[in-house]
């Protein structure tokens, strides 16, 4: 299952600094706000907050 987190952890980071960073660089060049750069770069906040709180849980029903 550590593998499972760790992936998820990737995932998550990978799509913010992706989306996260288009959106930064589109709104400082061109002075434009993409909302789907936006959702993904919610959605990969979304998913690594959810790996955090699921292998904190998980972790505690183990001890």
């Amino acid at each position: 299952m550590k593998n499972v987190y760790q992936g998820l952890q990737y995932m998550g980071i990978l799509a913010m600094l992706i989306f996260g960073g288009t959106f930064i660089l589109r709104w400082m060049l061109q002075d434009e706000l993409l909302l789907d750069q936006l959702i993904g770069f919610t959605v990969g906040l979304v998913v690594l907050v959810t790996a955090h709180i699921v292998k904190r849980r998980n972790r505690q029903h183990i001890i």
